[in-house]
């Protein structure tokens, strides 16, 4: 192992302008990656947060009594697909409305329990099934009108969607790039080393003596460029919990419903960097070596 190392820190020091460059390269390798990642399970816990809250509201017209409503309400219960189901009478309905404009006298005034509709406030367990709901619900008995916010769960969703779309292509070019980068710095080490890997060929060194070093030095470019990408970004997300900008708890998106404490989620991100760096590394220079290390 020592001499491994020892053999890393000559080459970096013949070639101090590539190796520098190699590490930058890949350290925003995977910073762009560690972000996708983020941005991908910050989006899959914002969805998850609308999916728990979002909802349609059905208003009934007042001749409809609290007794149909109430069957209704009964029957639409078994209903796989709603997580929930709440309902609102007309007294309901009017101390919410005071709750929320208790600053406004002269409205107040205005209004009447009895001028407000009574209604049902119904959650499923898939955002998708809610425009289902709407359309079964809308002009059924009793009903006078369903509201239900669809342009802005849509907005989210394809701006959502749009992200992974973005950041995927992102992160899949600069690991393209990183790839290519290791290649090549170890393509231009044996360059710069052919006649000294000779001799030791000449002197009976094996073919593992020969190349160990080489697929050393990729994989600890690798394993560097990931821990200092893992440091930086397990900083940013340790500052935006601190300062109440990030969930203390987000949604972990390889586990359908699952959630972790945001701090667990850092660990995990920075173990997945990590190996990420090792991987690129060890499999960018084992290529390298095979392919232009010519025995």
């Amino acid at each position: 192992m020592g001499k491994l190392w020892q053999n890393f820190l000559v080459n970096i020091k013949r070639e101090k302008l590539l190796a520098v460059s190699n590490l930058v390269i890949m350290t925003v390798t995977f910073l762009v990656l560690g972000m996708f990642l983020n941005i991908v399970t910050l989006s899959q816990t914002a969805l998850r947060s609308l999916e728990e809250q979002a909802q349609l509201t059905v208003f009934f017209k007042d001749e409809f009594l609290e007794d149909q409503i109430l069957n209704m309400k009964l029957e639409l219960e078994k209903d796989e697909r709603i997580m929930e189901i709440k309902y609102v009478s007309k007294e309901d309905a009017y101390r919410i409305f005071t709750e929320i404009n208790k600053d406004q006298p002269v409205l107040l005034e205005s209004i009447s329990k009895n001028i407000l509709p009574a209604s049902l406030e119904i959650k499923t367990k898939e955002l998708s099934d809610l425009s289902g709901l709407v359309s079964e619900l809308e002009g059924g008995e009793g009903v006078e009108e369903v509201k239900f916010y669809k342009d802005v769960i849509d907005r989210f969703i394809s701006w959502s969607s749009a992200v992974y779309v973005i950041g995927l292509v992102l992160a899949i070019l600069f690991v393209v790039v990183s790839y290519s980068v290791v290649v090549v710095t170890i393509r231009l080490t044996i360059s710069s080393k052919g006649s000294e890997l000779e001799v030791l060929k000449l002197v009976g060194a094996s073919d593992k003596y020969v190349k160990a070093p080489l697929v050393f030095q990729g994989t600890l470019f690798g394993f560097i460029s990931a821990f200092v990408s893992s440091v930086l970004l397990s900083l940013l997300s340790w500052g935006g919990v601190s300062s109440g900008i990030l969930p203390s708890k987000v949604a972990f998106f390889f586990i359908s419903g699952a959630k972790l404490e945001t701090v667990v989620y850092i660990i995990v991100l920075v173990l997945v960097l990590l190996l990420s760096g090792i991987l690129l590394g060890f499999v960018g220079s084992s290529v390298a070596v095979k392919k232009y290390l010519k025995y």
